[in-house]
């Protein structure tokens, strides 16, 4: 059961990230959803890719690299998605280009912070 919710996380974040992506080619404005939809989305959708959420037997590199424990993929990603944005700061012409935006930081940190509560409490309870 656990795994079917695991699932349907998976493409609904999925989904919401290539609307967004879909939205910024177009120069779709859409409040909220454009300005954070994608740093909510993705960091959260590579959480679950990389821990074999969505499907358990499938274990991938991304898998042996980062996901074998909640606090290894929740790390990897929540401070590769911040460098990813600090890099803006320091170098906003750089190879991520952009502005910088603490609030990505936040929702960076948010959409990986209830997978990995999610994930934690479904670790400790063995499911």
């Amino acid at each position: 059961m656990i795994t079917k919710w695991w699932r349907v996380t998976w493409w609904a974040l999925f989904f919401t990230w290539l609307l967004c992506a879909i939205f910024d080619v177009f120069h779709v404005h859409a409040g909220l959803l454009t300005s954070y939809g994608a740093d909510f989305t993705l960091p959260a959708w590579l959480y679950i890719s990389a821990r074999s959420l969505d499907d358990p037997r499938r274990q991938t590199a991304l898998h042996r690299f980062c996901g074998r424990t909640p606090q290894i993929a929740a790390g990897v990603f929540f401070l590769a998605s911040a460098a990813t944005e600090i890099s803006q700061y320091f170098w906003p012409k750089g190879i991520f280009p952009g502005t910088f935006d603490p609030f990505d930081i936040l929702a960076y940190a948010s959409g990986i912070g209830i997978c990995y509560l999610m994930d934690r409490r479904a670790f400790l309870q063995g499911a």
